[in-house]
């Protein structure tokens, strides 16, 4: 590679010329073009190079997010049970039916962690269990319709593996999750 610097009053200038590469000879036939990764596709006239075709499936950018949306809503919803997050935290991605739904099972599983509480406290009362935050261990999206995904999330709470089934619907731009059901 050749290099040549200019010296000005000022900034120094870097000027880089490619050297061309030395002429190897190859045998007839032994030498394979392959395609490059984006391929020029055939417009509606017929003429190539119009534009690039980049992706095999359009629709994978739309089931990534919703991938990354369901181990977040899957995550806090465990969250939510334990008592670590608030219900109101999730009124964004929750229709009002999955809000009162997961409202109430939040309610129950409060109390009945009062009532085990209580049983335990009179026999071991230094002894405290430290918060496990749930750890999403497999995600599987599945588009139902246009605008429609189903997820499968599969979390490890404290002492268990949960399966939770979530089902988000695009409504104006947004997603919400209009079913929620933890294992």
């Amino acid at each position: 590679m050749n290099t040549a610097a200019v010296s000005e009053p000022g900034p120094t200038l870097l000027v880089v010329t490619p050297v061309p590469p030395p002429d190897i000879p190859t045998p007839a036939g032994s030498v394979i073009s392959l395609p490059s990764k984006t391929q020029q596709a055939p417009s509606p006239s017929g003429l190539v190079g119009s534009a690039t075709v980049e992706a095999l499936d359009p629709a994978a950018n739309e089931r990534a997010v919703v991938c990354a949306m369901s181990c977040k809503v899957a995550q806090a919803a465990l969250e939510v049970l334990s008592g670590v997050r608030s219900v109101q935290q999730l009124s964004r991605w929750l229709n009002t039916r999955c809000l009162s739904a997961l409202t109430t099972r939040a309610r129950l599983h409060a109390e009945a962690a009062r009532v085990e509480l209580r049983r335990h406290s009179r026999t071991e009362e230094n002894v405290h269990t430290l918060y496990h935050q749930p750890l999403v261990h497999s995600v599987h999206c599945s588009a139902v319709a246009p605008g429609v995904y189903e997820s499968s999330v599969v979390v490890a709470d404290k002492t268990k593996f949960r399966a939770i089934a979530i089902r988000f619907e695009q409504s104006q731009g947004l997603w919400k999750v209009t079913a929620l059901h933890i294992g």
